[in-house]
């Protein structure tokens, strides 16, 4: 066997992974749009998915941010910080965020 299979096969892998790593921040930058500049300071934030959150989900979210509630596919948090929520816009099954004031 030559060297040449495993090296293509590398070769897509890494591809594949770059690929999936491209599209998650290019739909987080286009999801984080309408808000505009992110503050340096930690936010409040409604994140809409594509279904309902499961205990997954949520649990992300969790480790990311201050889970107060959810609400059919929306899951609303406190004390999210810019990276973070980056980081959670890139996620494919994160359908929209938007700001949210709990007052």
């Amino acid at each position: 066997m030559s060297l040449r299979t495993p090296l293509i096969a590398t070769l897509v892998v890494v591809l594949l992974v770059g690929a999936y790593w491209g599209a998650g921040y290019v739909g987080g930058a286009r999801k984080l749009a309408p808000l505009g500049d992110l503050a340096a300071t930690h936010g409040n934030y409604a994140i809409t998915l594509d279904f309902a959150p499961e205990r997954f989900h949520q649990q992300v979210m969790q480790d990311l941010g201050r889970v107060v509630k959810v609400q059919d596919r929306t899951v609303y948090m406190m004390d999210v910080a810019p990276a973070a929520l980056r980081d959670i816009a890139r996620r494919y099954w994160v359908d929209s965020v938007a700001r949210w004031n709990p007052a």
